[in-house]
């Protein structure tokens, strides 16, 4: 799908990170790697440190509290809110949405429109395709857009296959309707065919058979065994960042009739520092527009990585400044979605510890 928007604007920007820290150097003595190895897992994929939530927290108490510290510093005004649309792999329930609780939490009006979405990866520009049809309809104020999830809890440490990538953020974004009438362009395609890339295949309501219980526990995805946790192929997940997203980048570009030369930053999804270093290499765009530090200071927080991205790179001038951007997020599905936009002069852009 590719559609254009006009007439919208990001305001601000809040990333919510975990108090509880890791570092590479005290994971690597729990698994069963050499030093040799670990210092080469280290140097390739980035890691350095990552931040989870812990245990007895979830979505919807982080969110609330978010909302609330941007309500308390005048950031955004209760009042002002329009719709909630939230993105996470992680729900509070199955039932009701999340997002229901935020609203219940915060007491918010009950004409405010609310809706869970899960769209792992690429959470962030399908959340922002969400928030830009809201605001085409008429009475809509401002729609804020939560991203995040608490997959981390309770980690095994000695898995290096997922453990020292994951991390935790939860995100809260503000758009809003704006008379500069600049274009917006959204093109996203869905890989369907590859669904089984990267996949839970024990959390949903469908029975695992047999045979999908011995797939899922094969070499193709690490030998893993607890099909409870999240299986990667890590070798169709690489091939399809490294030969289809270019691919799909390009034709981003073409459809905005946009030199690549001619975006400021390209703030992509981050699922290792390697994958992105190589994708801009691909690309042929300057490694300084493209961002690629975040797994190696917070790992990858899935929806969030891209928000992570701008509070951690250009929190400062981003709130004086205007940026010609992509936001790209690629993965679980497998889906790329993107998006082309002007982005700056926030009202708040900032990141923010907290003790959960």
């Amino acid at each position: 799908m590719k559609t254009t928007f006009y007439g919208k604007k990001i305001t601000s920007i809040l990333s919510l990170l975990p108090e509880t820290e890791y570092n590479f150097e005290d994971d690597m003595k729990l698994n069963n790697l050499s030093e040799k190895q670990n210092r080469k897992l280290q140097k390739t994929m980035g890691y350095e440190k990552h931040r989870l939530f812990k245990s007895d927290s979830y979505v919807s108490k982080i969110a609330t509290f978010g909302l609330r510290y941007m309500f308390d510093n005048h950031i955004l005004e209760k009042e002002d809110i329009s719709a909630i649309i939230l993105s996470s792999t992680t729900p509070d329930f199955l039932m009701p949405g999340t997002s229901n609780l935020i609203m219940s939490n915060l007491d918010l009006d009950n004409s405010v429109f609310c809706m869970d979405t899960n769209q792992q990866c690429a959470g962030y520009a399908n959340g922002l395709l969400q928030a830009f049809m809201l605001l085409n309809n008429d009475n809509m104020n401002k729609v804020i857009l939560i991203t995040g999830d608490v997959l981390a809890k309770n980690p095994d440490r000695s898995n290096t296959s997922g453990y020292p990538l994951s991390g935790d953020a939860i995100t809260i974004t503000v758009v809003e309707n704006c008379e500069k009438n600049l274009p917006i362009f959204l093109h996203t395609i869905i890989d369907s065919s590859k669904y089984d890339a990267l996949i839970f295949p024990a959390l949903g309501f469908r029975d695992n058979s047999q045979e999908e219980i011995e797939k899922y526990s094969s070499s193709k995805y690490g030998f893993n065994k607890n099909i409870k946790s999240v299986h990667m192929d890590g070798q169709a997940v690489f091939q399809y960042v490294m030969q289809d997203i270019p691919k799909y980048i390009n034709e981003t570009l073409e459809f905005a009739k946009i030199n690549k030369d001619d975006l400021d930053y390209y703030f992509f999804h981050q699922p290792n520092k390697f994958m992105v270093d190589k994708l801009s290499q691909k690309l042929g765009v300057a490694k300084n527009k493209v961002p690629s530090n975040v797994v190696t200071y917070y790992g990858n927080s899935n929806s969030s990585t891209i928000p992570v991205c701008i509070c951690h790179n250009v929190h400062n001038d981003i709130t004086k400044k205007t940026y010609n951007c992509m936001l790209a997020g690629f993965g679980a599905g497998l889906t790329y979605s993107s998006i082309i936009m002007e982005i700056g002069k926030l009202d708040f852009c900032d990141m923010l510890i907290t003790n959960y």
